[in-house]
C-alpha cells in the first residue's frame, strides 16, 4: 500500500509543479521543432457540471480503494512494479481531476506537433497503467 501511495503522491506533485511552472511563463511557448512547451487549456462543457465533477471524484476514490485493496489482498498488484504503476496512474488522474475541480479545464503543455497536447498527468496515467500490467505478467 505504501508503494501505491508514494508513487501516487510523486506523480501528483510532479504534475502540479510542472503546471505551475508552465503557467508562470504566461503562455509563452518555448522549445524546438520536435518538442514545444506551451500552455493549452483543454476545455469540455461537461467539466462545468457539478454532477459530472462529483462523479469523477467518486470514480477516482473507488479506483484508489480498489487499487489499495487489490494490492493488500495479494490478488493483483503484488509486484512492486505493478503497485508503482497503479500509484502513478492514480496520481496522474488526481492531477487532472484537481484541474477540473479548480479551473474547469485541464492544463496541457507538452506539444509534439503530431499528437494532441498533453501533460505529465497523462504520461503518468498511460505509462503507469502499462507498467502495472507489465508488472502483473508472471
Amino acid at each position: 500500500m505504501l508503494i501505491v501511495l508514494t508513487f501516487a503522491a510523486i506523480a501528483f506533485l510532479f504534475d502540479w509543479i510542472t503546471k505551475c511552472v508552465v503557467q508562470m511563463r504566461l503562455g509563452v511557448p518555448f522549445g524546438g521543432r520536435l518538442l514545444q512547451l506551451r500552455e493549452v487549456h483543454h476545455r469540455e462543457r461537461i467539466y462545468g457540471r457539478a454532477g459530472f465533477r462529483a462523479t469523477l471524484i467518486v470514480i477516482w476514490c473507488a479506483a484508489a480503494i480498489a487499487a489499495v485493496w487489490l494490492q493488500s489482498s495479494g490478488l493483483f498488484l503484488h509486484s512492486r512494479s505493478a503497485a508503482a504503476g497503479i500509484g502513478c496512474a492514480l496520481g496522474g488522474a488526481a492531477g487532472n481531476l484537481l484541474d477540473i475541480l479548480r479551473r474547469q479545464h485541464v492544463v496541457d503543455f507538452i506539444d509534439l506537433g503530431w499528437w494532441p497536447v498533453f501533460n505529465l498527468a497523462d504520461i503518468a496515467i498511460v505509462g503507469g497503467l502499462l507498467f502495472a500490467f507489465w508488472g502483473m505478467v508472471p
